[in-house]
């Protein structure tokens, strides 16, 4: 004889089982809040945001390099302006 579709079996259950439960590791939730107000970048701090030519990018490669590259010149144009 068929069941019934409404039978208890075809339920889905609202919450997880007690055996369920017992095999889920312990997961530290700090991790998953953010501070209120703030996304989650806040402690990154971009600065200006310029385009860099692709001819230009190819030499360097990185945001690392570009800003040594930077930094490199502005020093250089200091030492030259203060002899």
């Amino acid at each position: 004889m068929p069941r019934d579709m409404n039978d208890d079996a075809m339920k889905k259950q609202d919450e997880p089982s007690a055996e369920s439960l017992e095999e889920m590791p312990e997961i530290d939730d700090h991790r998953f809040r953010r501070l209120p107000g703030r996304g989650h970048h806040v402690n990154r701090s971009l600065g200006a945001i310029v385009a860099i030519e692709p001819e230009l990018w190819a030499h360097f490669g990185s945001a690392e390099a570009v800003n040594e590259a930077l930094r490199h010149i502005v020093s250089e144009r200091k030492k030259a302006a203060g002899s």
